[in-house]
């Protein structure tokens, strides 16, 4: 008898830096047989280093990313935050390989540069055998259905905004 791939599931935390309330977290932890999870953020140059902040913004981030850090471990003692440096293009397929992953999990970003990159993720997970789960979570509606709804234009005004969600 075959014995089937065990389940590896990397978490990539991106904008949401919670473990409550977060739909793509629940996801990833509902997914069935997990055998192994391994929670990640990505020290993204080409995002982190593109843009100005100051410094109260920088360590917002950083104390998020220790007190999310922080929250995993009081979960499970084996459990931490594993934070990358790199471009996620080029990290996560390093980091799937190396620890067998099977699937990714991640909240869905409608920018232009998350689109771009999320991209290049869908494409080298396939090419990997990774699964990837992407899902909507921090807007009261997925901008992209908004904008599909709206006859692939975007809303303008509240009361557009108030039509089309009325629909939805």
């Amino acid at each position: 008898m075959v014995k089937a791939k065990a389940t590896r599931v990397l978490y990539w935390f991106r904008t949401d830096l919670r473990i409550t309330d977060s739909p793509a977290l629940k996801a990833a932890l509902e997914i069935k047989d997990i055998d192994a999870f391994y929670p990640v953020w990505c020290w993204d140059p080409n995002y982190i280093y593109g843009h100005k902040v100051g410094l109260n913004r920088w360590s917002f981030l950083l104390e998020s990313m220790s007190s999310l850090s922080d929250e995993l471990t009081a979960l499970n003692s084996k459990q931490k935050l594993h934070v990358v440096r790199g471009p996620p293009e080029k990290v996560l397929p390093i980091m799937w390989k190396s620890w067998g992953i099977t699937h990714i999990v991640f909240e869905k970003d409608s920018n232009a540069y998350a689109k771009v990159r999320d991209e290049q993720i869908f494409k080298l997970a396939e090419e990997h055998g990774v699964q990837v789960v992407d899902v909507h979570g921090r807007h009261l509606y997925d901008p992209m259905q908004v904008v599909k709804v709206h006859g692939n234009k975007p809303t303008m005004t509240l009361h557009q905004w108030q039509t089309v969600s009325m629909r939805m």
